[in-house]
């Protein structure tokens, strides 16, 4: 890919990034070289720090001017692209000034580096695979010719068997370099192996995995999903015929919606009252919430949510927020002052949590399709 960028696509890379910052850009190669800058009179010099954030693969920054070594205080950071280094950035500039725009430079580059690659038309094996991936799993037709001939570049057939669509979503950067997490997704998806996938811009990787190969090695995705807690949420869909990863990809969008605070992995199969939830059509679900939660402001819907979560236990949820039990009884009866429904009785407690998960659901995603709609029918 490096040998393939232009003169006018690294000088607009730095031009767009100079709007968000107001400092001084570099557009440095692996060599150090830097191939575009917004200062005219630095374009074909060597850049030191460029160079050594090429080398490790890590952010660099440069404290002090040093003009005996021809150094620049400010920041180089290394761009990852097709799982490799391909390029640095260098923002000229104080370095506590100019870390906030670290990840939004890197990820601006990402995107212009992207759209370069698909308006070139370069049809590389990965590009045609990212191509595969978003058609299959928005549900658009896809040419069988062009199915096959993807597939063996991969080196998969398509015999019949299940498949499964994997989202990798990501949250923020969790005080961690963008970068080294998405090189973490890329390791664990080569470790998977088998497999189609692509990226949707701002955060979010697709994966296509035969329905054996994910009953083999889940325990990866677990593994990653337990190494950044804060950073990414992983859903499994359900196991379809390739040609219908539409339907597994909107059953992993559910399980995605379908997590609860402090979880951030989720497999189609495990869910229970996620699945009537996610099939519900908007105006049904408007109308329910209205119906249970008009009345409730943030603060009650949270106490409800530990409450539920610690299975109505008044000793363990007035623990939690530093309450006398009296106090609490007394918020709970608000609540259903408030809205009619006693979360102290079963039958209004159920209606209240289910409001509560459909609420959250709805929140996490987008709305649910109507029910005509829904792809969770058995085939």
């Amino acid at each position: 890919m490096e040998a393939t960028l232009s003169t006018q696509l690294t000088q607009q890379i730095v031009e767009t990034l100079k709007t968000i910052c107001d400092h001084d850009i570099n557009f440095i190669d692996i060599d150090g070289r830097i191939r575009a800058s917004t200062d005219p009179e630095r374009v074909g010099g060597y850049h030191v720090g460029g160079h050594e954030a090429a080398r490790s693969g890590r952010i660099v920054t440069i404290e002090q001017d040093d003009p005996a070594r021809e150094l620049r205080h400010g920041i180089n950071m290394p761009i990852r692209f097709h799982g490799k280094t391909v390029a640095v950035i260098g923002i000229t500039g104080p370095p506590a000034e100019l870390r906030r725009y670290a990840d939004l430079a890197q990820r601006l580059t990402l995107l212009l580096l992207r759209e370069h690659e698909m308006d070139a038309h370069t049809y590389d094996i990965r590009t045609q695979t990212s191509h595969l991936v978003r058609a299959l799993t928005d549900g658009e037709t896809v040419n069988t010719e062009f199915l096959q001939q993807v597939l063996q570049k991969n080196g998969l057939t398509d015999d019949g068997a299940r498949w499964r669509t994997v989202i990798i979503q990501m949250k923020t950067a969790g005080g961690r370099p963008l970068m080294a997490v998405e090189t973490a997704i890329q390791g664990a998806i080569d470790r998977l192996g088998s497999s189609l996938s692509a990226f949707l811009y701002p955060g979010q990787f697709r994966l296509l995995l035969p329905d054996a190969r994910f009953a083999g090695r889940a325990e990866l995705l677990r593994a990653l999903a337990a190494q950044y807690p804060d950073t990414l949420q992983i859903a499994v869909g359900s196991a379809r015929r390739l040609l219908r990863q539409d339907r597994s990809c909107r059953a992993a969008e559910l399980a995605l919606r379908s997590l609860e605070p402090g979880q951030n992995y989720a497999v189609y199969e495990s869910m229970r009252m996620e699945l009537l939830l996610g099939s519900v059509a908007p105006d049904v679900g408007t109308a329910y919430l209205e119906k249970c939660l008009q009345g409730l402001d943030a603060e009650d819907k949270a106490l409800l949510a530990v409450y539920f979560a610690e299975d109505q236990s008044l000793q363990q949820t007035a623990a939690h927020f530093y309450l006398h039990k009296n106090t609490l009884q007394y918020r709970l009866g608000r609540i259903r002052a408030r809205c009619g429904l006693d979360p102290r009785a079963f039958r209004d407690g159920c209606v209240l949590y289910t409001a509560l998960c459909l609420e959250r659901m709805r929140a996490a995603g987008p709305k649910p399709p109507a029910p005509a709609e829904a792809p969770l029918q058995p085939e």
